[in-house]
């Protein structure tokens, strides 16, 4: 295989790499910032719950205040009615005291609704506590996490970025070794990924048909062949392709096996 593409694949192992570890940098906040969220939303819920239970409690009490008046009411008409003389005097204290028994009636109906809001609140209320305390957990894991993974991938990033710059010096020393990175910085730029592994008579990348004769000169890399130091294209998707020969051995493995594998290989 031609030697700077045996450099490249490392390459593009690197740089797929690194563009993880970024990827995981670039998420580290946003995952923190859904877990405070999550936190408020379950505290602002809590807040909530507790001002309607408070404004419910409120609300009953001033209707068993409104209620014991009335009963006050009623016993003082009743007092009247004892020493009333005429029968006009009675019916109207009578309608009085039914005016208010019925809304004693009505006010305890009210209440009875009220106990019954207060129950689903008092869950709500629960629910809400339990949330506030698992996103708060959540949040102070997600904040750990995020320290733990920031200064791991940082380290990461750092240690690749120095054998990146190290093997694309190494690449550039041959004599096709500039235009070569050149093209792989063009095609990765424009596609995500410069090179892909032939497979199964397939580019990997754009899952396109190699030609059976471009499939032998991939596959066929004897020295005495004149594309023995030839590196070939996709017709398709443009990208570099390669073949790794311990496809002929009898144990298979995952196309682009290679690339997440590979180690930086020496001059």
């Amino acid at each position: 295989m031609n030697a700077d593409l045996q450099h490249l694949i490392v390459l593009q192992a690197q740089d797929l790499e690194l563009k993880r570890l970024r990827q995981e940098l670039a998420e580290a906040p946003r995952r923190v910032a859904a877990a405070e969220s999550a936190r408020a939303a379950a505290e602002s819920a809590l807040t909530a719950a507790t001002a309607a239970l408070k404004k419910e409690e409120a609300l009953r009490h001033s209707q068993e205040v409104d209620i014991a008046e009335r009963r006050t009411k009623i016993a003082r008409l009743g007092k009247q009615m004892e020493t009333a003389t005429s029968a006009a005097q009675i019916a109207a204290l009578q309608h009085e005291i039914a005016f208010a028994e019925t809304a004693i009636a009505q006010l305890e109906d009210e209440e009875l609704a009220s106990l019954e809001r207060t129950d689903r609140q008092e869950a709500a209320r629960a629910a809400s506590t339990t949330a506030l305390a698992d996103t708060t957990a959540a949040l102070a894991a997600e904040r750990a996490r995020g320290i733990a993974l920031v200064a791991r991938n940082d380290a990461a990033v750092a240690a690749l970025e120095a054998e990146r710059k190290a093997l694309r010096a190494l690449i550039v020393q041959s004599d096709t070794g500039e235009a070569v990175l050149s093209s792989y910085d063009r095609i990765a730029k424009a596609k995500g990924t410069a090179l892909s592994e032939a497979v199964d008579h397939k580019c990997s990348a754009c899952q396109m048909m190699v030609r059976p004769q471009r499939w032998n000169d991939l596959t066929n890399r004897d020295a005495a062949s004149e594309f023995a130091d030839t590196i070939f294209s996709c017709e398709t998707c443009g990208r570099m392709l390669f073949y790794n020969p311990r496809r002929d051995a009898p144990v298979a493995f995952p196309a682009g096996d290679r690339l997440t594998s590979a180690t930086t290989p020496s001059s």
